[in-house]
């Protein structure tokens, strides 16, 4: 009892750091820990987020990215207004085919250097359903990121833990010199949530 006290805590402090600091989310935290560590996003960098709602982890890579850089935050469901004038908001879902067009019309021949997943599905709580759902979204971006990220760029998809993980992997690993699995710290322990990080695109 005593360590789920402690870890609700803790998570706690991602959500009053979120509002300190002006982001939406925790998730904001799990893309500038994922930065710190595997160096994704760089000052000047394209980035286009899936399933950015409601938009911390959107205003995190907008702060990597800086002036001269852009990013992309597409979701199904409408944002609020972003003060952060480099974020451009998509709504869209994923699943369709037009989102790719979409995406292609704002960035007007600009390159993507990073392709983010912080897609998830209503979860039903029925395992099964909810990892089938959770995979097809995770491939799915996996599939909209090899459209979009140039050659050396990078990606980092949301994911379940589960046996089909390793199918995954082992296609990013066919695109991407360098594959790892990631769990931030802002994850919250009962959570499954994991991210696939891959660099180098060839």
């Amino acid at each position: 009892m005593v360590r789920n006290w402690a870890g609700e805590a803790y998570r706690d402090i991602f959500r009053r750091r979120a509002k300190i600091e002006g982001f939406r989310s925790r998730a904001a935290y799990k893309l500038l820990e994922a930065n710190k560590r595997f160096r994704l996003i760089m000052e000047g960098d394209v980035v286009v987020e899936l399933g950015a709602w409601p938009g911390g982890m959107a205003q995190a890579a907008s702060r990597l990215v800086g002036e001269t850089g852009l990013v992309i935050a597409v979701d199904i469901r409408k944002f609020k207004v972003f003060s952060e004038s480099n974020i451009i908001t998509i709504q869209s879902d994923i699943l369709e085919e037009d989102t790719i067009q979409k995406i292609l019309q704002v960035l007007n021949g600009k390159q993507v250097d990073v392709v983010i997943s912080d897609a998830s599905p209503k979860f039903t709580g029925i395992r099964d359903v909810d990892i089938a759902r959770q995979i097809e979204l995770t491939e799915k971006s996996y599939h909209i990121s090899l459209k979009l990220v140039k050659r050396g760029g990078s990606i980092m998809l949301k994911a379940l833990e589960c046996r089909e993980l390793q199918l995954l992997e082992e296609q990013i690993r066919s695109s991407f010199s360098y594959v790892k699995r990631f769990i931030p710290s802002a994850t919250r322990k009962t959570s499954s949530e994991i991210y696939l990080v891959g660099l180098k695109r060839y």
